[in-house]
């Protein structure tokens, strides 16, 4: 049978799907049965007529199933086939650069005590001294290391002094900042703030005296010892332990000096604010001018007596000398501060060099880095002691 009588021949009672799903009547409910209520559909044998429409369409569909299954690698490729492709390399991208290093800007330079800014118009130029002790310049002895004239003719003040341009012709002054060392507020200020050309004087009975000495040192300072000597009002004024005395012979005085030169190193010379008595003997001075000579030492008069004879004995013996030519700070106001430094610089101006003595106060060093400010305009050059030595008039 063909199948399109076949498929006539199905006949579907579509009133039954009407609303109300009367298609629900077919059903009866069975009383008779088991008793259990339960809705049974009525038991009608199924057509040969259905069952052979079924089984064509199985077999149907089981065909079309294995026809696909031997054929749809070869379908697949003809249906890619009749779609037109454009198969394109595209190259990797290139891996991306690096960042660039980021410049680290230099810290910009934070001032402190130890290291103060410089100020305007002071030289800036670092000067380095020798460190000290030099080989050959130190003689070991129960009062501590000595200096010494070196087996080749080097001397202490020359090796140890701060470097000073000998091509510089402008007039020059030196400031000699006193009696460093007692006060560690006091020190620890002047060394914090003065500027490096002031030479530094520390007395021998200073705490940490070495540690002192070398900060100085490294900051660009020349250091000297100011050695205790008496005073016209001894024993009233008491200079302290070990200073010269005029009631003493040579030989305890050189040894009270030699106690004072074996506390440190790196110095230059001597000198002293309390001797106004013992330096205006000339029979006191003549030993020490002379142990001086032999260890190669200098000698600056702070001339506390204005009859001192050290500087004239100094000079007759050949010890390179310099002598005080005024106390900038007895007067400790401003003005007066001012006015003995402008006084310096017209002594500078005409003798060639000039020396002003100050202690640590800090008016004083106010009116020092003050006066700095300008002193190389106006053609005067802050000079180490060392470098005015023997060119005073």
């Amino acid at each position: 049978m063909k199948a399109p009588a076949l498929l006539g021949r199905l006949r579907f009672d579509v009133r039954g799907l009407r609303p109300g799903f009367g298609w629900l009547r077919r059903f009866r409910r069975d009383k008779t049965g088991a008793g259990d209520g339960s809705w049974r559909a009525p038991r009608k044998p199924l057509s040969r007529a259905l069952l052979g429409a079924v089984a064509l369409v199985a077999v149907a569909g089981a065909g079309l199933a294995g026809w696909l299954a031997l054929n749809a690698a070869e379908t697949t490729e003809a249906w890619r086939a009749a779609i037109p492709a454009l198969t394109v390399a595209v190259a990797p991208l290139p891996p991306p650069p690096p960042p660039a290093p980021k410049l680290q800007q230099p810290a910009a330079p934070v001032p402190t005590d130890a290291a103060p800014l410089p100020l305007p118009g002071a030289p800036t130029a670092a000067v380095t001294l020798t460190p000290a002790p030099v080989p050959g310049l130190v003689e070991d002895s129960r009062n501590g290391p000595l200096p010494r004239i070196a087996q080749d003719g080097r001397k202490p003040w020359q090796v140890y002094a701060r470097p000073f341009p000998a091509t510089d012709k402008r007039p020059r002054i030196a400031i000699v900042m006193s009696d460093l060392g007692i006060s560690g507020v006091t020190t620890g200020n002047a060394l914090a703030k003065l500027p490096p050309g002031v030479t530094l004087a520390f007395v021998p009975y200073a705490e940490r005296l070495d540690d002192w000495i070398e900060r100085a040192r490294t900051k660009g300072h020349e250091v000297m010892l100011s050695v205790p000597m008496e005073p016209l009002n001894y024993p009233r004024d008491d200079p302290g332990p070990n200073a010269l005395l005029t009631m003493l012979g040579p030989d305890r005085n050189i040894e009270r000096l030699e106690w004072s030169l074996g506390k440190a190193v790196g110095y230059v010379g001597i000198t002293s604010t309390t001797g106004s008595k013992f330096t205006a003997n000339p029979a006191a001075v003549q030993p020490m001018v002379d142990a001086l000579k032999a260890r190669g030492l200098l000698f600056v008069d702070a001339r506390a007596n204005p009859k001192s004879v050290a500087g004239p004995l100094a000079t007759l013996a050949g010890v390179p000398r310099a002598q005080a030519d005024r106390t900038i700070d007895r007067d400790l106001s401003r003005g007066a501060i001012d006015d003995q430094l402008r006084e310096l610089e017209e002594l500078a101006k005409t003798n060639g060099a000039a020396v002003g003595f100050a202690s640590p106060y800090p008016t004083t060093i106010e009116r020092i880095n003050l006066w700095m400010t300008a002193l190389a305009d106006r053609g005067i050059a802050l000079a180490p002691v060392s470098a005015v030595v023997n060119i005073q008039k």
